[in-house]
């Protein structure tokens, strides 16, 4: 009897342990099954592997009340020209879901256009403005092949023109309030004329700030201050597990005379001003921390597993046979 009894608590303890031994999933996150675009955002100072998602427009942090808003809502004060950082948007998505593919340029100091986002001061949006414009994607050719390079969807060339439509029948409908952007060809065509004109990559070198290096929120801030006399808007996404901030965006502000601003007054979702000894920096990268500019996508971290060593395993053994005699 005591044997049939000790049999049956190694194998139950056997059980437990090939169990607690099995590899979890690599995503950090509780819930893993939800896409990049689907998570929900959490607070930066919570234990989440990234807390801000770079791909997302800034009012997608809030509800999307605009496609409630009545014709005189669709006024707006400002725009802004976001560029991104794609080694970071794809380590973002790699790490929500380690089954994302990502399209990286092919140049190494490469930063591409994210939107044009027509915004009112301390507020967000107006979006989706007119809903009988309609997205062609033909009407388009004209700049197709640098749209292609400067503007892509990283997701890869498959989702590239469902990018471009969601720009402009959310954005491009309210920017085309102005001549100068009411159609298709006109919106993104000034969006590849403000990204050669503004190449992001040059203006931190400039100041000696290159990609696979470590900087404070205020150097990168004075590095484009120096080169365009105008306050950006900087980005990042925290890496909770790693208590790390990456660069993810720069954003540049725009007149309706299409000349370049400050961003100040303008509501960048989870952005505020923070005053440092000489200015303002509009951001939410950790002001009291290094922000990280990576030139590679990092390694992808699994969960740590619990296993229970060998030894283990026998010492427990041992006692179930002592314990049974």
């Amino acid at each position: 009897m005591r044997s049939q009894r000790f049999l049956f608590v190694a194998i139950l303890a056997c059980f437990l342990v090939i169990t607690k031994s099995t590899p979890l999933s690599d995503i950090s996150n509780s819930d893993e099954s939800t896409s990049a675009n689907e998570k929900p955002q959490k607070n930066p100072d919570e234990d989440s592997k990234f807390d801000i998602s770079p791909f997302r427009d800034d009012d997608e942090y809030l509800q999307d009340s605009s496609r409630e808003m009545s014709a005189q809502d669709h006024n707006w004060d400002v725009l802004i020209f976001t560029q991104q950082w794609p080694v970071t948007t794809c380590y973002h998505w790699r790490e929500e879901n380690p089954d994302q593919e990502c399209s990286l340029p092919q140049k190494k100091e490469f930063w591409t256009i994210h939107g044009i986002w027509p915004t009112k001061l301390h507020q967000m949006g107006p979006n989706f403005c007119n809903n009988s414009a309609n997205f062609s994607p033909d009407k388009l050719n004209p700049i197709e092949d640098r749209l292609e390079t400067f503007w892509p969807d990283l997701k890869g060339v498959d989702s590239t023109e469902w990018l471009w439509k969601h720009e402009w029948q959310k954005h491009g409908t309210c920017a085309m309030l102005l001549e100068d952007l009411d159609t298709e060809l006109k919106y993104f065509e000034q969006g590849l004329t403000w990204r050669e004109e503004y190449i992001m990559s040059r203006i931190l070198d400039a100041s000696d700030i290159h990609p696979d290096s470590n900087n404070t929120v205020a150097a990168i801030n004075n590095a484009i201050v120096k080169a365009l006399g105008k306050n950006p808007s900087i980005h990042c996404l925290y890496d909770g597990k790693k208590g790390i901030s990456y660069l993810s965006e720069i954003r540049l502000c725009f007149s309706k005379s299409l000349e370049l601003i400050d961003c100040d007054g303008v509501k960048q979702g989870d952005a505020v001003p923070v005053g440092v000894p000489g200015g303002t920096i509009i951001t939410n990268c950790h002001i009291g921390s290094l922000v990280h500019y990576p030139s590679l996508v990092p390694p992808l971290q699994r969960k740590s597993h619990w296993k229970l060593p060998l030894v283990n395993v026998y010492k427990l053994l041992q006692f179930l046979m002592w314990f049974t005699l």
